[in-house]
């Protein structure tokens, strides 16, 4: 006799033949009984169901292929319109190993599919592609989230041949069905998969109405119960009431009398949605999920339906262990007796996610018992499935609790694994959203992950973990962008993100436009302005358009940010470890300071070439430390610069010592140099240099010092290839005509460089836009002296200014602005490096936007500077690079000049120079107004012609005064002792990148 055992392979050859006995039985039993098959096979499955296994699949792809390919295609087609018959009656045969049949039919339609193809007969292919689409979704063997692309894709396949005016029962049943499968989708950004599956569920009830198709229309108001319940857009409370609505809709057609297995599935749903419910009173709300679920076990006994069976009682389970009437200790026996009663079914073989899930149930309500163990055993089980990249939702609240729960104890090992997997998914569902706001949503949504990370890993002394941590969680979008850019460094730009970009400068110059309009209509007279009705309505009308149009720029950026390989997952950027990001310093003098704020403290880790240390300032959590320097230090600049003036010594001495400057520096730097410094939030605005550290001594006196926003960075600054020694200068001066120092500034550098003309833009009509990026793609260094602003409330429009328009950071971080020959920026323009970090400490300024555009190195501004103390720190600054000296002594040389610069030495070095340069200014605007007067008075008043020359000897008129008023100040400040003593004048600029 052969046995499985001793003649394993004689009794595999036996079983293939009964199953292909079998197989010809029940094709037999389709073709003789075309009008009611199920009558006839179903009891042939009952008797037979043992062998309807996985060799039943494959047996029935060998045979009937075999079969296939020798007769002649008229039977073919015969064989497989009735194998696609026999496959769907499997498929919905209750009987016999659900996850088995699921793979027979799979099998029954890919071999019809062959056959009846898209070319010969399309309909038959278009159902052939709407059966494997249904299939998959509810496919249990394999990977889910695999199986639901493929069932999204045959689905779409379906919909290329089924459209509604031919077929529109069918065209709407696979939107039924896409909103089904989009709201289950693991892959993708869930957002966008939610709003998917209503529009698909909207597009399937045009025609399954209420009135022509109740059964169809009751079917999509069940999905859409589930995708309102579980979406991430909009106000939750309000998407849980549309959930129930959607539910009671779909019971008024699904009632127990007509469809009680369908009445029992949505009761299962209606009660999820109750428990999760926000509006109401949260006790009665619960009561009713625990009464829905009661009446879907009416129907779903564990012998007629054992999954939905124990669905319910995963339903049970999570009512009892969040109810509130009753004893508690009682709810949550109830509970695990009714996680029990699942896991009975719900079998990690057959139903993996279903299993997983109870099992982190479970662990919830064992933490509500304080069985801290049982918990820790039952996260790790639901971990087993739920991996980063398979469930990455679930794999996040596995993980997460996991963490937590081990963070509770005090067990860093247990909770860093949990953290571990947890961060791993949130970067794989960053990875899979496909919009750059929402990847920003999902980090930021997380960030408390990756806190309670670091601090796990402090705790466990692993502080090469924590710092590897701390750098994945900060400036991603910074990274993304810098990763994109670069991959156009040989400015080969698709066509389609070319359109994108010429789109996008043409709307910058349509706001151009209407800001130079604007200036002119309003005569530069700002103090007059919003005095009015008239003029009220002028600014706001004038508002409304700008903000209009920056609107439509924000959209282009989003569509052509889509295109991004980065932002496609075709390209991903991998973490740095502690050993690569200890590659990046130069030499043992220089130190790496990274800044990282969490609830409770601020930790500074300090890594060095071969050690990584830590200081921690206790007690100065995100309220106490960032919250504060938003209020005290932002707030003033922004409310009232006087009173910031006169705070500011104060609140960075302050500032100094929550930080423990002076400790910091005794114990963790030591034989230091050189700060690599990388702030966190709100950090981002501190002039670090002027930090006290002793009586008339600051940080800058003691270290050079440079920023990055993340090691990340600092690598791809590294990573650029190195330019020719012999530099090539351009000079941008003096834009609006309106400083009237940075003519002077920009005659100094081009006497000291040997600066030609065609490389220095002077005033309106050179410095315009065009010409700025020409000079910008011809030098390795570029310095730009004219009026910047920061935006605050939208960084993207932080503008330079220029002759004829502006340059916004949102440019400059476009593929077109890409300059990978750029050296060395110097921004002596106000605010340039200033900016308010989100959440996820993305600091998005002109200085980081430099970087991102190819630059080595920036130099930029943390507030509105002033006019004459910046020039002579550009002259100072450039004189010693000029002597040999690099960036940051150079930086460190021309602040010191510049506070130690006494009056006396002012007024006989300097001052002969600028009082002669600013009356030959004077006397030239002065011409050139009394020319524009004149020109003016040739035309009739009311002339369009008078208002044109008008303005321009307003402007001019403007000009005169303020050279007038630069001479005035300069008397100021040669009578002072140390007139620019104060840090307001030398700490705001701050070196990016390189040294």
């Amino acid at each position: 006799m052969y046995t499985k055992k001793d003649f394993p392979e004689q009794w595999g050859n036996i079983q293939d033949a009964i199953r292909e006995l079998f197989q010809i039985q029940l094709f037999e039993a389709v073709f003789k009984n075309l009008e009611n098959p199920k009558a006839v096979v179903y009891p042939l499955l009952e008797a037979n169901k043992y062998k309807l296994d996985e060799r039943f699949a494959t047996v029935l792809r060998l045979k009937t292929e075999a079969m296939l390919s020798e007769i002649s295609p008229k039977y073919a087609k015969d064989i497989a319109a009735s194998l696609l018959g026999l496959s769907l009656l499997i498929k919905e045969f209750r009987h016999g190993n659900e996850a088995n049949n699921l793979e027979i039919a799979i099998t029954g339609y890919e071999i019809a599919s062959k056959i009846l193809t898209c070319e010969a007969l399309p309909e038959a292919w278009g159902m052939c592609q709407f059966m494997l689409g249904n299939a998959y979704h509810r496919r249990i063997k394999g990977e889910q989230a695999e199986n639901l692309e493929q069932s999204v894709s045959y689905l779409h396949n379906a919909l290329k041949v089924c459209n509604r005016e031919q077929f529109p029962e069918l065209w709407a049943e696979i939107y039924s069905n896409l909103a089904i499968v989009y709201g289950y989708r693991i892959r993708g950004d869930q957002v966008e998969n939610a709003e998917l599956a209503i529009k698909a569920g909207e597009a399937a009830m045009q025609v399954f109405t209420r009135d022509q198709s109740p059964e169809g229309w009751g079917k999509i108001q069940n999905n859409l119960g589930i995708v309102y319940r579980d979406r991430l857009a909009g106000d939750k409370a309000e998407n849980l009431e549309k959930a129930i609505a959607c539910y009671q809709n779909a019971l008024s057609i699904r009632t127990r009398e007509d469809f009680p297995e369908l009445w029992a599935q949505t009761q299962m749903n209606l009660a999820s949605a109750y428990r999760h419910r926000l509006k109401g009173d949260a006790a009665e709300n619960v009561e009713k999920a625990i009464a829905a679920n009661q009446s879907a076990l009416q129907v779903y006994t564990k012998a007629a339906f054992p999954q939905g069976w124990a669905e319910v009682h995963m339903n049970l389970a999570n009512a009892y262990l969040h109810r509130i009437h009753g004893d508690r200790s009682e709810n949550l026996e109830k509970a695990i007796a009714a996680h029990q009663s699942a896991l009975q079914v719900l079998t990690k073989e057959e139903y993996p996610r279903q299993w997983a899930m109870t099992h982190l149930n479970l662990g919830n309500v064992f933490l509500q018992q304080q069985q801290i163990e049982a918990a820790i055993t039952s996260y790790r089980s639901g971990l087993k499935i739920f991996t980063p990249t398979a469930f990455p939702a679930d794999c996040l609240k596995a993980g997460q609790m996991l963490g937590n729960t081990a963070f509770y104890i005090g067990d860093w090992a247990e909770a860093i694994r949990g953290y571990s997997v947890a961060i791993e998914a949130v970067e794989t569902s960053r990875t899979w959203a496909s919009s750059e706001s929402r990847r920003q949503e999902i980090l930021a949504d997380s960030l408390h992950v990756y806190e309670n990370m670091v601090q796990a890993c402090i705790n466990n002394k692993q502080l090469n973990k924590a710092i590897e941590y701390v750098e994945r969680s900060r400036s991603k979008r910074l990274v993304d962008l810098i990763v994109s850019n670069d991959l156009y460094s040989d400015g080969e730009i698709p066509d389609e993100i070319q359109q994108y970009l010429q789109d996008f400068e043409a709307i910058q110059r349509q706001i151009d436009n209407e800001l130079r309009h604007y200036n002119n209509t309003s005569n530069f007279d700002g103090s007059k302005l919003g005095k009015s009705p008239q003029n009220r309505a002028a600014i706001e009308a004038h508002n409304k358009i700008i903000a209009d149009l920056e609107a439509d720029k924000q959209q282009i950026w989003e569509q052509m940010r889509r295109l991004d390989p980065v932002l496609a997952g075709q390209i991903q950027v991998s973490p740095m470890n502690l050993s690569s990001i200890q590659q990046l310093i130069d030499l043992p003098t220089t130190a790496i300071l990274s800044f990282y704020t969490t609830s409770n403290d601020t930790h500074i880790f300090i890594i060095r070439q071969s050690q990584i240390t830590l200081h921690t300032c206790t007690n100065l959590g995100f309220e106490t430390l960032q919250s504060s320097i938003l209020t005290h230090w932002l707030g003033q600049y922004l409310n009232n610069q006087d009173t910031w003036k006169e705070q500011f010594s104060f609140l960075i001495a302050e500032l100094a010592e929550v930080l423990k400057l002076n400790d910091l520096i005794a114990q963790h730097l030591k034989n230091i140099d050189e700060l690599i410094l990388i702030p966190h939030l709100a950090l981002h605005q501190i002039p670090f240099a002027a930090l006290p550290i002793g009586e008339n001594q600051y940080l800058g006196d003691k270290f050079l010092i440079r920023y990055v926003p993340s090691c990340q960075i600092l690598e791809f600054c590294h990573n650029r290839p190195t330019v020719s020694s012999l530099m090539n200068y351009g000079i941008v001066e003096d834009a609006t005509e309106d400083l009237p120092y940075a003519s002077w500034e920009g005659e100094q550098l081009a006497n000291l460089y040997n600066i030609p003309n065609h490389q220095r833009l002077k005033g309106s009509q050179e410095a315009s836009v065009s010409n700025y990026r020409q000079l910008i793609q011809k030098v390795q260094v570029i310095h730009s002296s004219h009026h910047a602003r920061s935006r605050l409330d939208n960084p993207l429009e932080s503008a330079l200014f220029l002759g004829d328009g502006c340059i916004t950071l949102s440019q400059l971080l476009t593929p077109s602005w890409r300059n990978p020959q750029l050296e060395d920026v110097f921004l002596s323009c106000c605010e340039t490096g200033l900016s308010v970090t989100e959440i996820t400490d993305d600091i998005l300024t002109f200085s980081t936007a430099f970087l991102c555009a190819g630059a080595k190195s920036v130099i930029s501004t943390l507030w509105a500077v002033n006019d004459l103390a910046t020039a002579l720190f550009s002259v100072f600054y450039y004189q010693s690079r000029h002597q040999g000296n690099k960036r940051l002594q150079s930086i460190r040389q021309a602040q010191f000049e510049l506070r130690t610069l006494t009056g006396e030495t002012l007024t006989t070095i300097y001052k002969p120079k600028l009082s002669s340069f600013l009356t030959q200014k004077l006397k030239e605007t002065d011409t050139l107004r009394k020319k524009i007067q004149k020109k003016r008075d040739s035309h009739p008043h009311s002339s369009l012609l008078y208002e044109q020359c008008d303005q321009q000897y307003k402007k001019y008129d403007k000009i005169g005064k303020l050279i007038y008023q630069a001479k005035k100040d300069l008397e100021f400040f040669c009578r002072e002792s140390k007139p620019f003593s104060h840090p307001y004048y030398w700490a705001a600029f701050t070196c990016a990148g390189l040294n």
